[in-house]
């Protein structure tokens, strides 16, 4: 009996030894495998999060954003509208794009927000100024991104005349928005009470050929006819001495007078008076001998094409109807394709 029990004991014994070095075990292995996931855990998340924090106080900040809107095209800029991240001190980066949309592309922002009056602040980043402005509302904000995205051309009027000189053919309705500017009005204006009829695509030439200040601050004619004359408008040249015959006879240089002289190739009474006058007056000889023999330009000729119309030509050409119907003795307004038509002289 008391064999048995000393072997039961013993059995015994092994048994809790070998539970309790489980038990340590598997709390050995628990720990290591908790520390190991801890570990992993820290080392992703922590670098990440730092450079996230990094990136953001690089990127975000008013100096770089407005030099990355100083390389955005109106397009780009308008999509940058509707980007209302915040930057720093209370600015978004619509709001950046919109201070460069004014400053760069001559968005016209009175007319977007119908003349409302707007807080101004002035800021510099090296050597590019931009004027921000602090105090548009939401609703305010709504409205110029609506108009940016639906009007055809949403430019101020100095904005409008550079698309009309870097253009070779003038779209209607650019011709039509730059017709509705108060500027624009005031010298179409004074040149409809000229003895002569000009359309608004005479306007237009005339402009194409001038400085914006001379259109804006117009003050006489023969300060924005001038500009014109020295860049080859014969348009010019003929208003000049129609309506400022006095000016021109006195004010022009000899420079300037051979200039003019040299544009007057159309034969018309009020031509032939004034350079018989030049040509017996006190000039230099050789601006006397240019107005008794003055260079003339032939007639020029064009190819009718398929869909072409006499008003389509006179819009291309420049040339009244009257004119091409006259010299090419059209008794129809219908071309048909092949036709050879004489035009005035350039």
């Amino acid at each position: 009996m008391r064999s048995l029990d000393k072997v039961l004991t013993k059995r015994v014994r092994l048994l809790i030894h070998a539970l309790i070095l489980s038990g340590t075990l598997n709390f050995a292995l628990m720990a290591t495998f908790i520390t190991f996931v801890l570990k992993e855990r820290k080392e992703l998340y922590l670098p990440a999060f730092t450079e996230r924090e990094q990136t953001r106080q690089i990127l975000l900040t008013n100096q770089e954003v407005a030099q990355e809107c100083f390389q955005m095209t109106f397009q780009e800029l308008v999509r940058e509208l509707y980007d209302e991240t915040h930057v720093e001190q209370g600015y978004r980066r619509c709001d950046l794009a919109l201070s460069s949309l004014t400053a760069l592309h001559y968005f016209d922002l009175e007319r977007a927000l119908s003349g409302s009056q707007l807080e101004k602040r002035s800021i510099t980043f090296e050597s590019s100024a931009l004027t921000l402005y602090p105090g548009v509302t939401e609703g305010q904000f709504d409205a110029i991104r609506t108009f940016a995205r639906t009007e055809v051309w949403p430019l101020t009027p100095v904005g409008l005349h550079q698309e009309l000189q870097r253009r070779e053919q003038t779209p209607d309705s650019l011709e039509k928005a730059l017709m509705l500017t108060s500027e624009v009005y005031a010298l179409k204006r004074t040149l409809h009470q000229l003895p002569y009829t000009l359309s608004d695509r005479d306007i237009l030439e005339l402009m194409k050929l001038s400085e914006w200040s001379t259109i804006e601050n117009f003050t006489s004619l023969p300060k924005f006819l001038l500009p014109c004359i020295e860049r080859g408008s014969k348009l010019a040249a003929y208003l000049l001495i129609l309506q400022e015959r006095e000016y021109a006879l006195k004010e022009l240089n000899n420079a300037q007078m051979e200039k003019l002289i040299s544009l007057l190739t159309e034969k018309s009474p009020e031509v032939e008076a004034f350079l018989a006058e030049v040509s017996t007056g006190i000039r230099p000889k050789a601006v006397r001998d240019q107005a008794v023999a003055p260079p003339t330009s032939p007639d020029r000729g064009y190819t009718v094409q398929h869909g072409d119309s006499l008003w389509k030509i006179s819009r291309k050409f420049g040339v009244k109807i009257d004119q091409l119907r006259a010299l090419n003795s059209l008794e129809s307004d219908q071309l048909k394709p092949g036709t050879e038509l004489t035009l005035p002289s350039d």
